[in-house]
Formats: structure tokens, sequence, C-alpha cells
């Protein structure tokens, strides 16, 4: 077996690996082509970061990282792990991380971070194993939402740009990797961006996919909250997507506020993930 990075891998041969690695998942889980690049692009996701195994030149196993800066800080995250099945109980997530850990370490990553679903016992031993241990437990909710009572009084735009600085004076909670300002950044092309005003003040903000109907991010300023200004947001998004069922991923079960709003919109529960930290 050879253990090197994905710098040269072709995608397609990616694609079919994480598929079959996937597809006996607690949750099956597959990806198009296109899926996988937007993944690889929004995600930040360094392919030369990244490990396979191969045997007999074939691709068997691999590891997806991506690299993001906090607090002056390089963290690495692992987008993805898998193991085709005929060749699992063999090391491989070990033997892979023997080879990443250096090359993390040289750039100077000083944490390491992944998320993985909460009843996979035998990914979160070996996880352990490897130095993670768990941050926090995430919820992830999809459905439609029913028809909400609004606020007549907020009126909701589309911003052509975030204004980070005064979005964030809006959280409670650090949103994952997936939902942060990084991979929306990457990805704001193809996501929306709208803002809830009442007498022409910015109070509260949502950005959401339209094609894949997620919602990245709601957040609503801290003196406005429980005056329907979310719930006004996501009737919004509802209707822009024609009723159809939304995604909302990795809410911090420890939120009191952010569960409440969730509840409140009766998006139907799915499944709680971990995210796990491990220092270098």
């Amino acid at each position: 077996m050879e253990i090197k990075s994905l710098e040269n891998v072709n995608l397609k041969d990616l694609l079919d690996v994480i598929n079959l690695s996937f597809s006996d998942y607690i949750v099956p889980f597959s990806l198009t082509l296109e899926q996988l690049q937007s993944k690889i692009n929004a995600e930040g996701i360094k392919l030369d970061l990244s490990i396979g195994v191969y045997a007999e030149d074939k691709l068997v196993g691999f590891m997806l990282h991506a690299l993001n800066t906090t607090n002056t800080e390089f963290i690495a995250y692992n987008a993805a792990t898998g193991v085709i099945p005929d060749y699992r109980g063999k090391g491989l997530v070990g033997k892979m991380y023997d080879v990443l850990v250096p090359k993390l370490e040289k750039l100077g990553v000083k944490q390491m971070v992944l998320e993985v679903i909460e009843g996979n016992h035998p990914a979160i031993r070996v996880y352990e194993k490897m130095g993670y241990t768990i941050h926090r437990k995430l919820d992830c909710f999809r459905g439609s939402v029913p028809a909400l009572d609004i606020n007549p009084k907020v009126v909701i735009k589309s911003l052509l740009v975030p204004e980070w600085d005064l979005f964030k004076s809006f959280w409670d909670i650090e949103p994952s990797w997936q939902n942060d300002v990084m991979s929306i950044s990457n990805s704001i092309a193809s996501s929306q961006i709208l803002g809830a005003y009442i007498n022409d003040a910015l109070i509260g903000y949502a950005i959401y996919n339209p094609t894949s109907r997620k919602i990245n991010q709601v957040a609503v300023s801290p003196e406005y909250r429980r005056k329907g200004i979310g719930t006004s947001l996501c009737n919004h998004i509802s209707n822009a997507v024609d009723q159809n069922e939304l995604l909302v991923y990795n809410i911090q079960n420890s939120s009191v506020e952010a569960k409440g709003f969730i509840k409140n919109l009766n998006i139907p529960y799915t499944i709680s993930q971990f995210e796990m930290k491990r220092n270098l």
C-alpha cells in the first residue's frame, strides 16, 4: 500500500471512493461531481494536505483537509474521512494521520477539528485514539417550515455583500466550519444574503443557498430577539424556495437561544454530530 497526498488525484476517482465509503454509513451519503467540487471550494479543502491510501494504484481510503486562521492560529479541518468496506479494520486512518500530522506541524498548525455523527461509536473511538476530544454537540434539522407569524414591522431586503462586523455582533455562538465566514465567503456567488430592518436599522440577517436550500447563518441583534425577526427571515426563505424543505445544520446543542428558535420554526430534528478537536 502507498499513502500519499491527493494533490494529483482524479476527482472522479475520489468521488467514487467517497460514495462507496459512505454507502453503508449511519446516514447514507453521496455526492455528485459538481457537489464535490463545490465542497472543495466552499470549505477551502486543500488536496495537497489531503491524504489517500492506494492499493495496487487504486484509491481505497482518503482524508480531506482544509486550513483556516482563527485568533492568529492555523487550524486544520477534517472535511471527510473514509475507507472503502473491503479495506476497513487495517488501521488505515491511523496510518494516514502518521503522514498528515508532520505536514501540519511543519506549517504551524496548532489545532485539528472534525465532525462525527453522535452514534458513530467506532469512528469516535478511532478519533479519540488519535488524540481528539469532544468539544461540543451540534444538532441538524431538515424539513419544511410551516406558515409562520411574521412581524409586520420588519422589512426584508437582499444584500449584495455580508456586513460581517455588524453580523458578528449578533452572534452568541461560533458557527461550525461549514457555516463560518471563510466557507460562506468562498461560496458567496451561490448564496443569498437577507437583511431584516426596522425603521431602516439592520437588526438581523440570514445567509442561505437557494439551490441546496441550506441556511448557513441566521442571527438577530440581542435587543430585538423574540419579536419575530428570525421568523420573518425564515418565512422569506421558505417562500423563496417554494415551501420546499430547508436544511439547518450544526446548531450548537448547548445554545438555549438557538434551540428555542429552531423549535419555534418546527423544522424536524434529524441527527446530531460531535465537533472534536485535537491540539498539536
